[in-house]
């Protein structure tokens, strides 16, 4: 040791510091090893969770027990709260209607008792129906009216055609029921008077002329409220009858008229005549012509035939127009064919039931008047909610499958503004099954069912033949035309049983 050292603890240090190998730099190496390791206990086995967990609930099983009951009793409720609200059902199941019309004989054994609920969604108060058995004008429109009494116009100059007719036996005062003032009975109010032409728009351009069996010619001049007043039509001499009763005043050869067919309907009808709401509409320029040709013999038709149609009109509205001067008396063709309904959900958001009772009491209403007469109710027609004309799907064994909400992709700004953008045909299809079960059990009344021409099968699913409409509801000119030709077809075999 050094002399330092020595100094500060004296010479004997062995005893005080024991002898360490780390120390022992002599040797050249160290025989120092570690400590061994203990074995670690911070790994937790299974075992162990489940012992702390019945330990827990030895401890505490009352207030466990406790907490399960309320927990279950929580699910309970909530679960039956959201069930109530947003229920699982399939819509096709919804918009079954459960009430048997089928039996029904007159318009008498309609009633309102039976409705199990009035609007579409499923409530009586969310919807602006009206009552589906009492007849409703829209007379406060005047573009409405007016198309109403254009109608009026049509039927009076195919009633006048059937009176001069060789059935009416060549006169119209040969015609049973007729009177001098006949065709001043139809409109409120008083004189309505005649028109010249087929259809609402004619070559002579309106129908002033009132019978007065005591005036010098038997004309006087009268406003009906359609034109201007117009010179009468010519004499053919002095031994020539007085009056609307000669044939000579027509330039038109009506010895063999006879009205084969009456559409009656809304928009999808009016389109046939040309116009909507009364107003002349370009794209359905087309659509008229080729009504024309198909349901005109002058023009080369099968049958004769005139439409009387109404841009959103309803069951109730069209009950009305029938009963107040698009059905007048000695106007009987063969078949009455009848479209109407898809306003009465689509806009008014009424339920498949009282739509169902709406057509009904159309068709009784026709029937009552015209016991004799065939009435056709024309399907109601698809209505497209998806680009892709996509309707429902078709599950593995057939069965019907609605659409999913992520597939109503249908622009707003493609649909109208006072229909729901939501699936109707589910209501639809159940409405034409009821309609056909109506039409099997009663004579004199058929159904027409359209979704061979405008529904087709492709892909696993039922498509819309988008080529075929111009929107999502009417078609087009070339869907028309198909129509038209599915329609002559079927008067055919009618007319032949």
């Amino acid at each position: 040791m050094s002399d330092h050292t020595d100094k500060e603890y004296g010479e004997d240090l062995d005893g005080l510091v024991p002898p360490s190998a780390a120390l022992d730099i002599d040797k050249g190496e160290s025989s120092w090893e570690p400590p061994p390791q203990l074995p670690s206990h911070n790994k937790k086995t299974c075992l162990f969770y489940l012992a702390t967990i019945q330990a827990f609930l030895i401890i505490y099983q009352t207030e466990v027990l406790l907490g399960t009951t309320l927990a279950i009793c929580l699910g309970i409720a909530f679960s039956t709260s959201y069930k109530h609200k947003h229920p699982k059902i399939n819509p096709f199941s919804a918009a079954h209607i459960g009430h048997d019309y089928t039996s029904i004989t007159s318009r008498y054994d309609l009633t309102l008792g039976s409705i199990d609920h009035w609007c579409l969604k499923g409530d009586d108060n969310n919807c602006r129906c009206e009552d589906p058995l009492e007849p409703m004008s829209k007379r406060g429109s005047k573009k409405w009216d007016s198309q109403h009494k254009e109608n009026i116009k049509v039927a009076q100059a195919a009633l006048m055609k059937i009176m001069a007719s060789n059935e009416a036996g060549g006169a119209w005062d040969n015609y049973d029921g007729y009177t001098p003032d006949y065709d001043d009975l139809w409109l409120d109010g008083g004189d309505d008077d005649w028109i010249d032409g087929e259809g609402a728009r004619f070559d002579w351009g309106d129908d002033d002329f009132t019978f007065n069996a005591w005036a010098d010619e038997g004309w006087d001049e009268g406003d009906d409220g359609f034109g201007v007043p117009m010179e009468a039509p010519p004499s053919g001499g002095a031994n020539e009858p007085t009056g609307i009763r000669h044939h000579n005043l027509r330039k038109l050869d009506e010895s063999e008229y006879s009205l084969d067919v009456v559409f009656l309907g809304d928009s999808i009808t009016e389109q046939r005549q040309g116009t909507q709401m009364g107003k002349p509409v370009e794209a359905y320029t087309g659509i008229k012509e080729i009504f024309d040709k198909t349901f005109t013999k002058d023009k080369g038709g099968d049958f004769n035939g005139i439409a009387m149609g109404i841009a959103g009109d309803t069951a109730p509205n069209l009950l009305w127009r029938v009963m107040n001067g698009e059905m007048p008396y000695g106007l009987t063709p063969k078949v009455w064919w009848v479209g109407i309904g898809v306003n009465d959900f689509s806009a008014k958001g009424c339920s498949e039931e009282v739509v169902l009772l709406g057509i009904l009491r159309v068709v009784e209403e026709i029937q009552n008047s015209h016991p004799d007469d065939i009435i056709v109710i024309n399907s109601i027609l698809p209505v497209n909610r998806n680009l892709d004309g996509l309707l429902e799907h078709i599950g593995k064994h057939h069965e019907d499958v609605a659409l999913k909400k992520k597939e109503k992709n249908l622009l707003d700004s493609e649909m109208s503004v006072k229909r729901g953008h939501i699936d109707f045909w589910p209501s639809i299809v159940s409405i034409n099954e009821e309609l056909s079960k109506f039409a099997t059990k009663h004579k004199g009344v058929k159904f027409f069912n359209a979704d061979s021409i405008f529904v087709e099968e492709k892909d696993g699913g039922k498509y819309m033949k988008l080529d075929l409409f111009a929107d999502p509801v009417h078609p087009n000119q070339a869907g028309h035309k198909k129509w038209n030709s599915a329609i002559k077809k079927r008067l055919h075999e009618i007319l032949k049983e």
